[in-house]
Protein backbone atom coordinates (compact mmCIF):
# COMPACT_ATOMS: atom_id res chain seq x y z
CA UNK A 1 0.00 0.00 0.00
CA UNK A 2 1.37 3.18 -0.87
CA UNK A 3 2.46 5.97 2.01
CA UNK A 4 0.11 8.99 2.52
CA UNK A 5 2.97 11.36 1.43
CA UNK A 6 3.43 9.26 -1.37
CA UNK A 7 -0.76 9.50 -2.69
CA UNK A 8 -0.64 13.22 -2.01
CA UNK A 9 1.87 14.04 -4.07
CA UNK A 10 0.44 11.12 -6.79
CA UNK A 11 -3.14 13.11 -6.58
CA UNK A 12 -1.68 16.61 -6.57
CA UNK A 13 0.53 15.32 -9.87
CA UNK A 14 -2.81 14.75 -11.44
CA UNK A 15 -4.55 17.81 -10.47
CA UNK A 16 -1.71 19.62 -12.00
CA UNK A 17 -1.76 17.70 -15.53
CA UNK A 18 -5.59 17.54 -15.32
CA UNK A 19 -5.42 21.80 -15.40
CA UNK A 20 -3.04 22.43 -18.16
CA UNK A 21 -4.86 19.65 -20.20
CA UNK A 22 -8.30 21.67 -19.14
CA UNK A 23 -9.27 24.81 -21.31
CA UNK A 24 -8.21 27.88 -19.73
CA UNK A 25 -11.04 30.18 -17.89
CA UNK A 26 -10.53 33.80 -20.24
CA UNK A 27 -12.37 36.37 -19.44
CA UNK A 28 -11.97 38.24 -22.18
CA UNK A 29 -9.34 40.82 -20.15
CA UNK A 30 -5.53 40.37 -21.74
CA UNK A 31 -3.15 40.97 -18.82
CA UNK A 32 -1.72 44.61 -19.92
CA UNK A 33 -4.36 45.39 -21.74
CA UNK A 34 -5.82 49.39 -22.26
CA UNK A 35 -9.30 49.89 -21.28
CA UNK A 36 -11.74 51.06 -24.43
CA UNK A 37 -12.73 54.85 -23.59
CA UNK A 38 -15.97 56.95 -23.83
CA UNK A 39 -14.12 59.51 -26.32
CA UNK A 40 -10.66 60.29 -27.81
CA UNK A 41 -10.24 63.95 -28.09
CA UNK A 42 -6.89 65.80 -29.57
CA UNK A 43 -4.18 67.39 -27.81
CA UNK A 44 -5.05 71.69 -27.23
CA UNK A 45 -8.90 70.88 -28.28
CA UNK A 46 -11.89 71.35 -25.38
CA UNK A 47 -14.55 68.56 -24.69
CA UNK A 48 -16.48 67.48 -22.20
CA UNK A 49 -16.07 64.89 -19.30
CA UNK A 50 -18.59 63.55 -17.88
CA UNK A 51 -18.65 62.19 -14.16
CA UNK A 52 -18.61 58.33 -15.15
CA UNK A 53 -16.77 58.83 -18.46
CA UNK A 54 -13.57 57.51 -19.60
CA UNK A 55 -11.64 59.94 -21.85
CA UNK A 56 -8.61 59.43 -24.40
CA UNK A 57 -5.95 61.59 -25.70
CA UNK A 58 -3.15 61.17 -27.71
CA UNK A 59 -0.03 63.51 -26.84
CA UNK A 60 3.00 63.80 -29.00
CA UNK A 61 5.05 61.57 -27.06
CA UNK A 62 2.49 59.62 -24.57
CA UNK A 63 -1.46 59.44 -24.05
CA UNK A 64 -3.37 60.40 -21.14
CA UNK A 65 -6.58 58.63 -19.95
CA UNK A 66 -8.87 60.42 -17.83
CA UNK A 67 -12.01 60.11 -15.45
CA UNK A 68 -13.38 61.39 -12.62
CA UNK A 69 -12.92 59.56 -9.46
CA UNK A 70 -14.89 61.42 -7.27
CA UNK A 71 -16.15 64.82 -6.54
CA UNK A 72 -16.02 66.68 -3.41
CA UNK A 73 -17.79 69.49 -1.50
CA UNK A 74 -19.89 72.07 -4.31
CA UNK A 75 -19.87 75.02 -2.53
CA UNK A 76 -19.91 77.56 -5.33
CA UNK A 77 -22.08 80.31 -4.58
CA UNK A 78 -25.41 79.77 -7.21
CA UNK A 79 -26.09 82.20 -9.90
CA UNK A 80 -29.08 84.00 -8.42
CA UNK A 81 -27.57 84.07 -4.94
CA UNK A 82 -25.08 86.82 -3.47
CA UNK A 83 -22.51 85.45 -1.27
CA UNK A 84 -19.56 86.56 0.77
CA UNK A 85 -17.00 83.96 -0.76
CA UNK A 86 -17.72 82.32 -4.67
CA UNK A 87 -16.76 78.81 -3.27
CA UNK A 88 -15.40 75.73 -5.44
CA UNK A 89 -16.22 72.89 -6.72
CA UNK A 90 -13.92 70.06 -5.95
CA UNK A 91 -12.83 67.53 -8.29
CA UNK A 92 -10.72 64.22 -8.22
CA UNK A 93 -9.27 63.12 -11.58
CA UNK A 94 -7.83 59.71 -12.47
CA UNK A 95 -5.01 59.78 -14.50
CA UNK A 96 -2.99 57.07 -16.89
CA UNK A 97 0.04 57.60 -18.96
CA UNK A 98 2.36 54.79 -20.62
CA UNK A 99 4.60 55.69 -17.38
CA UNK A 100 2.33 55.90 -14.47
CA UNK A 101 -1.32 55.72 -13.11
CA UNK A 102 -1.94 58.50 -10.27
CA UNK A 103 -4.54 61.09 -9.20
CA UNK A 104 -4.93 64.52 -9.44
CA UNK A 105 -7.08 67.32 -7.09
CA UNK A 106 -8.67 70.28 -7.95
CA UNK A 107 -10.65 73.21 -6.78
CA UNK A 108 -13.17 74.64 -9.26
CA UNK A 109 -14.22 78.54 -8.68
CA UNK A 110 -17.32 78.83 -10.72
CA UNK A 111 -16.24 81.08 -13.53
CA UNK A 112 -13.95 77.61 -14.11
CA UNK A 113 -10.09 77.64 -14.34
CA UNK A 114 -8.41 75.18 -12.41
CA UNK A 115 -4.98 73.89 -13.79
CA UNK A 116 -3.28 71.29 -13.06
CA UNK A 117 -0.21 68.72 -14.38
CA UNK A 118 0.50 65.17 -14.47
CA UNK A 119 3.10 63.79 -16.52
CA UNK A 120 3.92 66.26 -18.91
CA UNK A 121 0.50 67.06 -19.64
CA UNK A 122 -1.83 70.18 -18.61
CA UNK A 123 -5.20 69.42 -17.80
CA UNK A 124 -7.29 72.71 -17.64
CA UNK A 125 -11.13 72.90 -16.26
CA UNK A 126 -12.57 75.37 -18.11
CA UNK A 127 -15.96 75.12 -16.62
CA UNK A 128 -18.17 72.87 -14.53
CA UNK A 129 -21.88 72.09 -15.37
CA UNK A 130 -24.12 73.05 -13.62
CA UNK A 131 -23.30 76.11 -11.82
CA UNK A 132 -23.73 75.74 -8.22
CA UNK A 133 -26.90 75.96 -6.81
CA UNK A 134 -28.52 75.51 -3.13
CA UNK A 135 -30.03 72.12 -3.68
CA UNK A 136 -27.77 68.77 -3.70
CA UNK A 137 -26.67 68.13 -7.05
CA UNK A 138 -26.04 64.43 -8.37
CA UNK A 139 -22.36 62.99 -9.36
CA UNK A 140 -24.21 61.85 -12.69
CA UNK A 141 -25.43 65.48 -13.67
CA UNK A 142 -21.51 66.70 -13.58
CA UNK A 143 -20.20 67.95 -16.71
CA UNK A 144 -16.60 69.28 -17.11
CA UNK A 145 -15.74 71.25 -20.43
CA UNK A 146 -11.83 70.25 -20.31
CA UNK A 147 -8.21 70.51 -22.63
CA UNK A 148 -5.10 69.07 -22.39
CA UNK A 149 -2.15 70.57 -23.30
CA UNK A 150 1.61 69.02 -23.35
CA UNK A 151 4.11 70.73 -20.86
Amino acid sequence: MPRPRARRANALALLLLAGLAAPGCNTGATPGALPTPDFQAPLNASFPLRAGDLGYVQGQADYLYISVQSLGADNRCPPESSCDEPGFLGVFLELETSESQGALGMRIPPEGGAVGTFQGFEIRILGAAPPGRATRIPPTEYVFLITVSAR
